[in-house]
């Protein structure tokens, strides 16, 4: 599996203490994405900016030349051409560069997450799959999650449900929460602001919402792209009339992945955007819970 951070002791992301599985890969392109790092499901060099002393080691140490000096984002690497053999972060006397992500085996990733087990099970808490897009890995996710099932351990996954319903099937019987993100109710905006339009998202959520299984939908609320009462009434009328959704989450804008897009010499998509505040959210919240959903303010 290709995997980018296992993060311990979360509690944002489903009931209890959870450990995190961060998948590397994913097929959409949110402008606001917090983790740029999972976009591509190769491992990808980070470069910390404030860390770095000028010396050029890691210039000269690359194989491939695929270290350069930019004016906007310093000593950054070209992913098109890096091998990720770590010859300039092994240069690098500051601990300015970071190899991101790596090919982990099922039982290497269980061996790491058992080391948590009595938390989970003290706190009912479990491990949740997130990205990227954790849906792209399916067959080795459901192998994952069905051992970790015979451990007695809570399930949940983070998805944005762009995939064939058939993918969905593959883990159905394994995951016990579904966490699954609805960005925009029209098509054409979605695309514009994810690179992929929403018809096989909404499909594959009105299934979902139809079985037997635990799912809250969480809509991420973007200054410029869904923050208005009109569109998110919108997007709850779809969710009331066209799904049997009942829990709504909904998450606030934050630039806390800003540093991420610099460290990868990429532009950050959402320009000068502030964060935006709970109290902001709650009368989003209050909108969805005049039509009769469960919404709440998420931290995340």
């Amino acid at each position: 599996m290709n995997i980018f951070e296992i993060e311990r002791y979360a509690t944002e992301d489903g009931p209890g203490i959870r450990t995190v599985v961060f998948l590397k890969g994913c097929n959409l392109r949110c402008l606001w994405c917090q983790n740029p790092e999972s976009h591509l499901s190769k491992p990808q060099i980070m470069y910390y900016q404030k860390q770095c002393a000028g010396c050029e080691r890691c210039i000269q140490a690359c194989p491939t030349g695929s270290v350069l000096r930019t004016t906007d984002f310093g000593y950054i690497t070209n992913h098109e051409t890096c091998i990720a053999c770590g010859a300039c972060v092994d240069a690098c006397f500051y601990g300015a560069r970071k190899i991101i992500g790596r090919q982990s085996t099922v039982e290497q990733i269980l061996f790491e997450v058992l080391k948590d087990k009595p938390y989970f099970l003290e706190s009912g808490g479990g491990v949740t799959f997130s990205g990227g897009e954790p849906l792209l890995q399916a067959q080795e996710l459901a192998r994952l999650a069905f051992l970790l099932k015979e451990q007695g351990i809570h399930t949940a996954i983070e998805t944005a449900g762009h995939v064939p319903w058939e993918t969905i099937e593959q883990v159905l019987p394994v995951i016990d929460l579904f966490y699954y993100d609805f960005k925009h109710i029209d098509s054409d905006q979605h695309q514009h602001f994810t690179a992929v339009p929403n018809a096989l998202i909404l499909s594959n959520m009105q299934k979902l919402s139809r079985l037997d299984v635990p799912l809250i939908v969480r809509i991420p609320v973007i200054p410029g792209v869904n923050d208005s009462a009109a569109v998110i009434s919108r997007m709850f009328d779809f969710l009331i009339n066209e799904t049997q959704v009942k829990q709504v989450e909904l998450l606030m804008y934050h630039r806390l992945g800003l540093a991420k897009y610099q460290g990868l010499g990429m532009h950050y998509g959402m320009g000068d955007a502030q964060n935006l505040s709970k109290d902001y959210g709650q009368r989003f919240a209050d909108i969805g819970t005049s039509k009769g959903l469960q919404v709440s303010v998420g931290a995340k």
